[in-house]
């Protein structure tokens, strides 16, 4: 039996009242570190793909230098680091290699000289070739991938070596800078890695962001984690998306009638993982029924274990007692509640796209009363600003369009201890 991590999980009432009628339901399951101090202590295998383009210059990329010379002094002789680094062409600056002379290594990174202009996927195919070199089952396989600007005529390049790199259990970090570069092509590129992505401001967030990100890799327990639901045949599941430690839809696979299996990448000390399903129960007389059953399966690398299980059961219980029913679990519902100010900005941005304004608009005012309501203040008043913007020139600015993407995102990480 897996002794790494356990599965736990709340429903948004205690107990459900017996009716005629289906009823909604929102189930949160938690994957959490039995041990605090469990880590898994596991050597990285770390890619850095940079963008050197000529807007990268000034304090852009000094900070990107800074930041790589911080990793390199967090990195041991185990790990192994390379650099690329890319305009519309890429070119291999520290080949794949153990950390031993950091002076060297940070000298190297030193050269780094921005000119030209953007091709990702240049950078990205060099960086996956270097990150093959020691690929490794027992190790942490990441690209970190840092731009500032849109991407010509490559974005489905882009798309099939970040899929590449997921059938190899590479998961791509993609980061960008100011306001500049495309939100979708970023947001692609994570999501078929099974990876993340994320918005920079201002070139003084690149440290600290860098570090944060290694503080993550650090932390790092499982790795090629996915989840199985197996629903009763009265189920229906209608969302499910991750909440712990960022808001993001998921994409499940069915592998029976109802079953579904979902990948969720990494698990790391410090926050777990976390979903939320929103699913129809039929009705039921009194009692305690099991719903579905969870399962859990993941590789904890730094101690060879590999397809570790842990397996959990979902019971509801009816009753006829009106006043137990109406009782709420404030913990979920605040997860929804969460869920719901990121889906109106999502889907205000989608009508937006389509010259829906006036739809757009009152979306962004509802997201702003959600936010409000959240004490989510600075958010509130973007998403009213954005609103303003659609209703006098019929479009939104990209700072907020990207502040309210990606902060909307970041809601639920308040609820972490």
């Amino acid at each position: 039996m897996a002794k790494e991590i356990s599965l736990h999980y709340e429903l948004n009432k205690n107990n459900f009242l017996v009716t005629h009628e289906s009823q909604l339901a929102y189930l949160l399951i938690d994957a959490k570190p039995l041990d605090d101090q469990l880590s898994s202590k596991a050597s990285l295998n770390l890619c850095l793909v940079m963008d050197r383009s000529a807007s990268m210059k000034g304090l852009k990329i000094d900070n990107v230098k800074r930041a790589i010379g911080n990793i390199i002094d967090r990195m041991n002789e185990n790990d192994f680091l390379s650099l690329v680094v890319f305009n519309e062409e890429a070119d291999v600056l520290v080949p794949s290699q153990p950390i031993i002379d950091k002076e060297l290594l940070k000298n190297l990174v030193n050269q780094l000289i921005p000119k030209n202009g953007t091709a990702i996927s240049t950078g990205m195919r060099k960086g996956l070739t270097e990150l093959q070199k020691n690929l490794a089952d027992d190790r942490i396989n990441r690209m970190i991938m840092l731009t500032d600007g849109q991407t010509y005529g490559d974005e489905e390049n882009c798309y099939q070596l970040a899929s590449e790199a997921a059938e190899e259990g590479i998961l791509i970090t993609a980061l960008g800078v100011g306001d500049e570069w495309y939100e979708e092509v970023l947001d692609t590129i994570a999501e078929k890695s099974y990876g993340k992505s994320d918005y920079i401001a201002t070139p003084d967030e690149i440290i600290p962001i860098f570090e944060e990100e290694m503080t993550n890799l650090e932390n790092v327990i499982a790795q090629s984690a996915r989840i199985i639901l197996r629903f009763s045949s009265d189920v229906t599941l209608r969302k499910i998306c991750r909440v712990i430690p960022n808001i993001s839809e998921l994409e499940f696979v069915p592998i029976s009638e109802n079953d579904i299996s979902i990948n969720i990448g990494e698990i790391d000390q410090k926050h777990g993982q976390s979903l939320l399903a929103e699913i129809i129960i039929m009705p039921r007389q009194k009692g305690k029924f099991r719903i579905s059953q969870a399962e859990l399966v993941y590789d904890v690398p730094g101690k060879n274990l590999f397809q570790q299980k842990v397996r959990k059961d979902i019971v509801v219980e009816f009753s006829d007692d009106e006043s137990s029913c109406k009782k709420i679990n404030p913990r979920v519902m605040n997860m929804v509640e969460r869920v719901s100010a990121y889906d109106l900005q999502t889907r205000a941005m989608e009508q937006a796209a389509s010259g829906d304004i006036s739809g757009a608009t009152q979306k962004l005012k509802a997201a702003a009363t959600r936010l409000l309501n959240l004490n989510e203040q600075e958010l509130a008043e973007t998403a009213l600003t954005e609103a303003q913007n659609l209703a006098k020139v019929g479009s939104m600015s990209s700072s907020g369009t990207k502040k309210l993407r990606y902060e909307t995102r970041k809601l639920t990480r308040r609820l972490v201890p």
